[in-house]
């Protein structure tokens, strides 16, 4: 038996594979340069100095900011929730100080549909049905796909438990058991590398394999069921319920070789954003005084709902957040006017929001992709920023194939190819996706906010702009026509009054 292999797919912004719908965190694609791949944290390198088409954060660094006082940041992640215990994050978090937490939890117990469901049943007939219907089943298939490897390690685990000769393992059996087949070897090496998370096998198995496998299918059979039950599924304002708790951590990963480790995202970009610099853990982030505060509204079976981005909006714009990060999209909206009503009220508490692209490698000029700036009544929210994936070589490849573009919707690129952060509990992942190259651009303007606190959001908004090294590769793909540039822009800001 082989383990079945799952492409990673992260929020919105992760990792691409255009073929694929972008409602989720991010996708994985083989990188196609034949040559050497980049080092970590070339994002944040220089093009003249490093030879990659970075954002020149270590110049600005060694060149513009070194003495200069500054002041922390708080910047709001919104994704999948966040490795809390992971040691180039930890000393980066936001706190609570009524509570102690770095954050909230928005998902409640499973009650009522996805918000795919009712979207299907007020589309019916339309040439959106389509668009939604293909972003429902590729959810569907991903989510029963997981749910099949687990399923298979939970067979293995079976076999290995019978060769073994013991209907309970623990840490020490497993230790010491040799492996037969590769299957074996795989989901065993998963055991191992996950035990210090759990007191023995038992609570493991349970807590990766089989509340996984229950939880999933009974999503599958509830929340992704393509039917309408009531009047309130399509009429009703809902959101998950239970109530917003602190538990931000991460969920269960699951014992499968490639799941769609959602838990992970949020870590990842957490990382890019933030992460202890100079320190030999992990990689260095963007921004040196930046706290992280991690709003939880995805994981690896549960979709985010609209209504409860519209109170992590809020949440955060409450709490102190000057940007918010967004690395997730989907390309329709349920109930978009309560989500726009946040994000008129982050704007008019001076918040900068930060949203991905998307991985479709459509033109989002003419094809819609959500959340977004453009409100239903018309009106635009003035500090937000539309951010695509931009490659490391200075050539024609500079924009990444996979990321969409749009001369008038997305604003700017960044770095978003061969990015390399971390993920919970195996250190180190490189993915491509926009859902990376936002963080960037989130990091850039948390270094401009924390140096010049005086800036409003749009001031931010406009440096980032007007500093982009521009190429005529990415003519007509962004507003910028060019790649965000954390040198030019501190430089820039610095003239600002």
């Amino acid at each position: 038996m082989q383990l079945l292999a799952l492409t990673m797919i992260m929020a919105t912004s992760s990792c691409s594979n255009p073929s694929s719908s972008s409602n989720n965190p991010g996708r994985t694609e083989p990188f196609q340069d034949l040559r050497a791949q980049p080092k970590p944290n070339w994002q944040n390198l220089d093009l003249e100095k490093d030879g990659v088409f970075g954002t020149s954060t270590e110049k600005a660094y060694e060149q513009l900011l070194k003495d200069k006082a500054a002041t922390d940041v708080v910047v709001a992640v919104i994704d999948s929730g966040i490795d809390t215990t992971q040691l180039d994050l930890k000393p980066v978090l936001w706190t609570d100080p009524s509570v102690g937490s770095h954050g909230r939890n928005f998902i409640g117990p499973e009650t009522g549909k996805e918000d795919f469901i009712p979207m299907l049943a007020r589309t019916a007939g339309s040439h959106n049905y389509g668009i939604i219907k293909d972003d429902y089943h590729l959810h569907v298939t991903r989510l029963q796909i997981f749910i099949d490897q687990l399923k298979e390690s939970q067979q293995v685990l079976n076999q290995i438990a019978k060769n073994i000769g013991k209907e309970k393992l623990s840490f020490k059996d497993l230790k010491q058991y040799r492996p037969r087949n590769d299957a074996e070897e795989n989901v065993l090496s998963l055991v191992l590398g996950r035990m210090s998370f759990y007191p023995n096998f038992e609570k493991l198995r349970q807590a990766e394999v089989d509340q996984l496998i229950d939880l999933g299918t009974f999503h599958l059979a509830n929340g992704l069921n393509n039917t309408i039950a009531s009047a309130a599924d399509t009429l009703a304002v809902t959101r998950s319920p239970g109530g917003v708790d602190a538990n931000i951590g991460m969920d269960p990963l699951g014992l499968v070789l490639d799941p769609n480790v959602a838990p992970a995202h949020g870590t990842f970009v957490a990382a890019i954003i933030a992460a202890v610099r100079n320190n030999d853990v992990g990689i260095d982030g963007v921004s040196n005084h930046t706290r992280i505060l991690m709003l939880k509204l995805s994981n690896n079976i549960r979709e985010m709902r609209n209504a409860d981005l519209a109170l992590a909006i809020r949440y955060a714009v409450d709490h102190g957040a000057r940007i918010i990060n967004m690395s997730f999209g989907k390309r329709f909206s349920f109930h978009r006017e309560v989500v726009d009503e946040a994000v008129k009220y982050a704007m008019d508490k001076d918040v900068l929001i930060v949203h991905s692209a998307g991985n479709d490698g459509m033109n989002t000029d003419s094809n819609d992709f959500f959340p977004s700036p453009k409100y239903r009544d018309g009106g635009v929210a003035p500090a937000w920023l539309t951010v695509g994936a931009s490659g490391f070589r200075d050539d024609t490849t500079l924009p990444a194939t996979f990321s969409n573009y749009g001369r008038n919707s997305v604003d700017v690129y960044a770095p978003g190819v061969e990015i390399t952060s971390i993920v919970p509990h195996s250190g180190l992942k490189t993915w491509d996706g926009t859902s990376e190259a936002a963080p960037v651009v989130t990091g850039i303007a948390a270094l401009i906010r924390s140096y010049y606190p005086q800036l409003t959001a749009i001031q931010v908004k406009n440096i980032l702009l007007q500093s982009v090294v521009r190429r005529k590769s990415l003519d007509g793909k962004c507003r910028s026509g060019g790649v965000v540039n954390a040198y030019n822009a501190l430089k820039l800001a610095a003239t600002y009054k």
